[in-house]
């Protein structure tokens, strides 16, 4: 248990405390990642947590709870205390499959405490090289026939996104899907299985380390691949929507004070110098937002899936 620490001025004027709310936190907190070790949600929360506490003074403790596509977590937390004790991290819009799709999923997603932004990653559109067919989305449009795209499955963000890039082109698709990983479906388009697929922009980095792919576009406001066009550029800005978020939030009805609080020890812990370089070396985009900032990217992520809802699996 880590003891309670004194904060210099500064340190206090940076996180927000107020006098309602100098109680808080004064026991751990326990951080739900509801997914197994070792991915990329995992990860993130790992290297924040030691900044938070250090900000905080108190146990930051990651507590991974797999199971239902991120159900079981996510219902979990909305049966916790309202009181800051218990957080999350959430795929934005990969929870809200099952919403998006009238499916009943257990828990009210646009009715959680968002508290902060700690990862971002755009959509890319990858294609093959040495495809001398494919080198533009363009070329995908000229083409006069569907493509074949390899894919996880329903169940991935990469799958819905692919469903709404290539229906707002009106291109013909079909899924080859039994892939276990983004990195066995991207292989499979270098082996030539399919035409092209898509990735988050931070694994479109490392895997295309060696230049074994063409970049034919980048949905995202926070784009990773300065050169290649997105929504915008391409006529249909409203693609630059797509992008995969990694957003913390706590139960209905939290207080603004501890809102405040854990929200500015978010922000600080992903802004630190360290866990930023961090982020650069390994690609995983960490543009961090506040509360409120947060609570409106949520809105606009869910606002804009919604309406295609009726062309998901």
């Amino acid at each position: 248990m880590i003891k309670r620490v004194v904060l210099g001025v500064a340190a206090a004027a940076m996180i927000g405390f107020s006098g309602a709310a100098e109680a808080f936190p004064d026991k751990n907190i326990t951080f739900l990642i509801p997914y197994g070790p070792g991915g990329g949600f995992d990860t993130v929360v790992r290297k924040i947590v030691p900044k938070m506490e250090e900000i905080l003074g108190v146990e930051v403790v990651p507590t991974n709870m797999p199971g239902a596509n991120g159900r079981k977590a996510a219902t979990l937390l909305e049966r916790s205390k309202p009181d800051g004790y218990t957080i999350m991290i959430f795929n934005i819009p990969g929870h809200g499959l099952g919403l998006l799709r009238g499916e009943d999923i257990g828990y009210d997603i646009e009715n959680l405490t968002w508290l902060a932004q700690v990862g971002q990653d755009g959509y890319v559109v990858l294609g093959a090289a040495d495809n001398e067919n494919i080198k533009s989305v363009q070329d995908v449009l000229d083409l006069g026939r569907g493509i074949k795209i390899p894919d996880q499955g329903p169940s991935s963000t990469s799958h819905m996104a692919n469903q709404i890039t290539w229906t707002t082109f009106g291109v013909p698709y079909e899924f080859i899907t039994g892939y276990k990983s983004s990195q066995d479906y991207t292989t499979a388009v270098l082996r030539g299985d399919g035409d092209l697929t898509m990735v988050v922009s931070g694994s479109a980095k490392r895997y295309n380390a060696n230049n074994d792919f063409n970049v034919l576009a980048e949905f995202s406001d926070n784009k990773q691949f300065p050169d290649a066009p997105g929504g915008a550029e391409l006529g249909q800005p409203d693609l630059d929507n797509l992008g995969l978020r990694r957003a913390v939030a706590g139960p209905a009805g939290m207080p603004a004070d501890v809102v405040k609080i854990l929200s500015d020890a978010l922000v600080a812990a992903v802004n630190d110098p360290e866990v930023q370089a961090w982020a650069e070396e390994t690609g995983n985009p960490m543009p961090a937002l506040g509360a409120e900032q947060t609570a409106a990217a949520v809105k606009r992520s869910f606002e804009f899936h919604k309406r295609y809802a009726d062309i998901l699996d």
